[in-house]
């Protein structure tokens, strides 16, 4: 504040002179320089007052007694005026007295004035009262005894300093207090106070305001703090610094906070740079408590001894607000920010570090030792219900040992958004690790967004809910590298829930999931990812609760000790067993394995594919392992003496065995693939499929205590199909029954298929005075090999209830102690193949045909003139037959079937000599087809077995050669290549296709003898002999390869023809005919084989049949002729083979 004095009263000299007091109430006057005033008792040296001013130039002013240096009241105004080189001094020695005096609207003002007090309860500067006012500039201020103060402004009160120091050295004496109404500024100042329980800058009350700019507070006593709100006051700082306590440690102080705000509506803000430092023990770097407030946005808050945490907030509606700026601590038990008893801390941008060691030449004396810097000092310490942390875009560091990141406890909570939290240390006594997050207490609770979370040292855990605590992590990372440092860690009742989280665990030891305690604990993992590299997945130790793992999270199991270790449930260190459910749904991809030793684990696998094996280790332990819409290839490996139960349900498949399982449940839509020798000591219940898997080096067995089959239950063998006792698989009934109702289904592991002459290969094998209920099984589907089916029978020479394939049945017995003869079981693609030669050569009979099916009579020829001698003649015709064959053999094949096709000629030459020969030589080409709808044979034990249906078409090549003599007798030769395709289609679904090729070479003759008028009649006696020569490709179906060995055919006919020629009006030429021919076909064998090994499944041909027909040839023209026939043929049953067929054939012809 500047103060105008009127000019003419500038150099008045007050009265009395020095060294006497001045009193002036009225009027101005003025001390020169150096002028010395005094009192004695009460009064002040210089009082002013009303419309009185003073001025003082380097004056010294001394109080003895009682009285004030300087007193400004009731409008009155004193000024001190000095220089840097000689300053104005004001000095008290009175209890009670003030250096400077300011009430009632009175106004002081200083340069380069030095204030000093030297009473008990002295005030070194004082403004009281609305409109009173005290500014200093660049000076000093000094009290010396207890229950001082500096600087004091109350009740409307102002006091401006502007460098201007301020030393206090009483207890109970603070550097600056402005009380209830008072306004202190200070700017660019430092103050020291040296007493305990002299707080350095205080507001105090409603409407106390203290501003601090640049300024710089220190206090060295103990039970002080150094810049106090309280009572409602306001602080208000910008830039500068607070202290407390000797940074070189040569004064001990404790206790002291450095700000301190207390009270409702009590509050402190700080901005542009300040700091806040305490190098005393118990010394809070900032405290908000019992409802005051601080807003802190400087640059940094250091603590340097025990007990002395960063920020504390204690006590309801206290809050602390940080905003971009440092707090390091290094004493023990030192918590970065510490909140209690409802209090509530909001950090945003902030760096917070405990643990932490100043480096350089000249660091802070510390009074603990070296090895205890940062010892058991939290991140951040939150205690008590409704006590709050809120921080976001934080990064959290401790490194001493015990210290944890975040502690919450005793029902408290904290929300963290982004930022890290790092600890370095290792155990302590009595904290343990150093985890990142820990929530201990009913209702304390910890969410996590997007936070970093990282341990450096042993047993320190990422996220460790203990004792009811709740912790909730959402895109979080957690990443710890110590051993046995766990990853998300719930103990005796405590609560995670991660979402999107990523953990990764590297210590030995470490689980990135760990669960310990009786009480019940709960882990829910939901996406994200699990990673450990040196320990299970999951670890159970003592531990009781849930862990549930959910939507597609990715789970990287490591290798430990040679295994692929997923989780592990086991007993603690004092024995104590664990009891875990672990539930699994929506891991597409999940691998390793499960330990239980020796404790309980109840594993719910839900929409997830699992690879590793469920161990149980020792006796004493129960797993249940339920898989929902899941897929499991691993094996059960348990011990004996324990209890080990699978269920699978809604389309889950287990592919691996069981070892001493104790129950297996299947649902009708469930697979379990058996790949190993298992055994489930109690039950088996199959309502879906159990297949064994084939292996390399054995045949699997599964022995069970009883096995109960459902509706549409199956079980799947692989069989070496061969002979009796071929190697299998096997179900094993140890005991029990074998009930309700399953179907068989074997697949053929190579075996080429033999006939067996015993019990056969056994399936079910029943021990122990177990039985099967004579429904238990059926086969499910054909089981064939080589030429042979095999059915399943219940029963063998040891046990009724044994069950068996058998490729062979025994007839009814011929008497009362006569047995039957062993019957092969044939399968029926045996009598549907067997055929195809046979067939096929009908065929190329059917198209070569007889020389007056082919081409009608040629003998009415003779005469007609020939306009060439080659290629004078072409001619077609189409044929067609329906057949019944039967062949003996090993099988009795029989077809009924239509046999149709074309042919069509050429004739090449066609000449007459002058003596009267005649001869006609051309190719043809020819295509047929045979269907049969009827293939059938002895199969299966059953004689005239429908087995199938049969199709061969393909194309004909032919060449003849036909020489009719002067009276009309022939010689026709003819030579056909034909090509077929083989179609067979069994009753009983296989097939096959397959190509044939057969030579067909035919000599005929025919005599004519004519008679009766004009001889017109002629008998014709006919002779004819064919050799055919067949080959059919080797083809093969899903039972075995085919191939034939057809044999080589030869067929002679004898018969005759009687034959009528007249013409009518028209001059039409009418030939009918009747005929009666003698076949017969020489003995032969057509030979198939099914497999390298199978037996010659023999297919007899060779009869003769009777044939009788007639036909009619028509000359309608000159050089046009029809013809056609139709005949009846029939065999008598030889043993060989037997057909009948009725056949016919019309043709037309033109010459030229």
């Amino acid at each position: 504040m500047t103060v105008l004095l009127p000019s003419a009263q500038a150099l008045a000299q007050c009265a009395p002179s020095a060294p006497a007091s001045v009193n002036i109430s009225s009027g101005s006057c003025s001390d020169s320089a150096l002028t010395t005033r005094e009192s004695a008792g009460a009064a002040p040296v210089v009082d002013v007052s009303g419309t009185g001013s003073y001025s003082g130039t380097s004056v010294l002013l001394t109080a003895t007694g009682s009285g004030y240096g300087v007193r400004a009241s009731d409008s009155g105004i004193a000024s001190l005026i000095g220089t840097s080189t000689e300053g104005a001094e004001v000095t008290t020695y009175g209890a009670g007295g003030h250096g400077l005096y300011a009430e009632d609207g009175g106004a002081i003002t200083g340069s380069y004035t030095t204030v000093s007090t030297y009473g008990i309860g002295a005030y070194g500067i004082s403004a009281v009262g609305a409109g009173s006012s005290v500014t200093l500039n660049d000076s000093d201020v000094y009290t010396a005894l207890d229950n001082a103060h500096g600087a004091y402004a109350a009740s409307g009160g102002t006091i401006t300093l502007t460098r201007t120091d301020l030393m206090i050295d009483g207890t109970a004496s603070s550097a600056v207090f402005a009380d209830v109404g008072g306004t202190i500024t200070l700017n660019d100042l430092n103050t020291y106070n040296y007493g305990d329980n002299a707080p350095g800058a205080v507001a105090s009350g409603a409407d106390s305001n203290l501003i601090l700019n640049n300024s710089y507070i220190n206090g060295y006593g103990s039970g002080g703090a150094v810049l106090f709100a309280t009572g409602g006051g306001t602080v208000t700082m910008y830039g500068g610094a607070i202290a407390s306590g000797d940074y070189y440690g040569g004064t001990i102080n404790a206790d002291a906070p450095g700000m301190l705000a207390r009270g409702a509506d009590s509050s402190i803000v700080v901005r542009n740079g300040a700091s806040s430092a305490t190098y005393g023990a118990n010394s809070q770097g900032i405290w908000a408590d019992a409802g005051g407030s601080i807003d802190y946005a400087g640059y940094g808050i250091f603590t340097y001894q025990p007990n002395s945490t960063g920020a504390e907030a204690s006590g309801a509606d206290s809050t602390i607000i940080l905003t971009n700026t440092i707090i390091r601590t290094t004493g023990p038990s030192s918590a970065g920010l510490r909140i209690t008893d409802t209090g509530t801390i909001t950090v945003t941008g902030t760096e917070v570090t405990t643990g932490y060691t100043v480096t350089g030449s000249s660091p802070p004396v510390l009074q603990f030792p070296v090895a205890e810097i940062g010892l058991e000092s939290h991140g951040a310490d939150v205690v008590g219900t409704d006590s709050k942390l809120q921080a976001q875009d934080t990064d959290i560091t401790t490194i001493g040992n015990g210290s944890i990141g975040v502690l919450v406890s005793q029902g408290a909570t904290a929300l963290i958004t982004g930022g890290t939290i790092t600890t370095k240390g290792g155990d302590s006594a009595s904290i343990g690790g150093a985890d990142g997050v820990r929530t201990t207490d009913a209702g304390s609770t910890v969410t996590l967004t997007g936070t970093e979370v990282t341990t450096q040292n042993n047993n320190a855990i990422g996220l460790h809910a203990m004792a009811g605590g709740m912790i909730s992590a959402t895109d979080a990372t957690v990443t710890t590298m110590g051993s046995a440092a766990h990853g998300l860690a719930a103990s005796t009742g405590g609560t995670i829930t991660a979402s999107g989280t990523a953990v990764a665990v590297d210590g030995s030891g470490s689980a990135a999931v760990y669960l310990t305690g009786s009480t019940p604990s709960t882990v829910s993992f939901t996406g994200g990812s699990l990673s450990a590299a040196n320990g299970p997945v999951i670890l159970v130790e003592g531990g009781v609760g849930t862990v549930s793992i959910n939507g597609n999270t990715a789970i990287n199991p490591a290798m430990v000790n040679g295994q692929l270790l997923l989780a592990k449930v086991t007993e603690n260190t004092v024995g104590a067993p664990s009891n875990l459910t672990l539930n699994i749904d929506g891991v597409s991809s999940l691998t390793g394995d499960i330990v239980v030793d020796p404790s309980t684990l109840t594993y719910n696998l839900g929409d997830s594919q699992w690879t590793g094996n469920l161990m149980l280790t020792g006796p004493g332990n129960t797993a249940s392992a339920s898989l929902t819409i899941s897929q499991w290839t691993g094996d059960l490996l348990a011990d004996t003496g324990n209890t080990a139960d699978v269920s699978l349900a809604q389309g889950s498949l287990w592919t691996g065995l069981a070892r001493n399982a104790t129950d297996i449940t299947i649902d009708a839509s469930s697979i379990w693939n058996v790949t190993g020798d298992s055994n489930a000591t109690d039950a088996v219940a199959n309502a879906g499929l159990i297949q064994f898997l084939p292996r390399t080096d054995a045949y699997s067995t599964l022995a069970v205590g009883s096995y109960t089959g459902s509706a549409g239950s199956r079980i799947g063998f692989n069989t070496y199909l061969g002979a009796d006792n071929s190697p299998s698989n096997l179900l094993v009934i140890d005991g029990g029954q074998a009930s309700g109702t399953t179907s068989v289904f074997v697949n053929n592991t190579g075996g080429p298929g033999a006939q067996t002459l015993a019990d056969g290969i056994m399936l079910v094998d029943v021990s122990n005075g177990g039985t099967t209920t004579t429904d238990a099984f059926t086969l499910g589907q054909r089981v064939a090999a080589g030429a042979y089916e095999y059915q399943l029978f219940r029963g063998g020479s040891a046990d009724a209830n044994d069950w068996f394939l058998r490729s062979h049945i025994i007839d009814t017995p011929t008497g009362p102690t006569t047995e039957g003869p062993d019957i092969p079981l044939y399968r029926p693609e045996v009598a549907l193949y067997a055929p195809i030669p046979a067939i096929a050569r009908q065929m190329g009979l059917a198209t070569l045909g007889t020389l007056h099916e082919r081409v009608g009579e040629e003998e009415n020829l003779r005469g007609v003139p020939e306009s060439q001698t080659y290629v004078n003649g072409a001619w077609g015709r189409v044929f067609g037959e329906h057949l019944n064959n039967r062949w003996g053999g090993s099988v009795d094949a029989s077809a009924t079937g239509d046999l149709t096709g074309f042919q069509t000629g050429l004739d090449i030459l066609r000449r007459t000599t002058d003596s009267g020969h005649r001869d006609h030589a051309g190719l043809y080409f020819a295509y047929s087809n045979y269907n049969s709808s009827s293939v059938r044979g002895f199969a299966e034990g059953i004689q005239n077995l429908a087995v199938g249906e049969l199709t061969l078409k393909g194309p004909s090549l032919g060449a003849y050669w036909t020489h009719f003599g002067p009276t009309g007798w022939y010689l026709d030769a003819v030579v056909q290549g034909s090509w077929y395709d083989a179609d067979a289609t069994s009753a009983y679904n296989p097939g096959l296709s397959t190509n044939a090729t057969g030579y067909t070479a035919s000599l005929e003759a025919g005599y004519p003898i004519r008679f009766g008028e004009d001889d017109r009649w002629l008998i014709e006696p006919q002779a004819q002999i064919v050799y055919q020569d067949m080959s059919v490709d080797g083809s093969h179906d899903q039972y075995s390869s085919v191939d034939w060995d057809a044999g080589k055919a030869w067929t002679g006919r004898l018969g005759a023809r009687l034959q009528y020629s007249a013409r009518d009006e028209r001059g039409t030429l009418w030939q009918p005919y009747a005929r009666f021919n003698v076949w017969h076909s020489f003995s032969g064998n057509d030979t198939v084989f099914f497999g390298p090994s199978s037996p010659a499944i023999e297919n007899r041909f060779g009869d003769t049949a009777f044939e009788v027909g007639g036909g009619l040839t028509a000359r309608v023209k000159q050089n046009v002729s029809l013809y056609g026939q139709a005949s009846y043929r029939w065999s008598p049953d030889s043993g060989r083979s037997h057909q009948t067929a009725t056949a016919g054939t019309f043709g037309v012809r033109f010459d030229w």
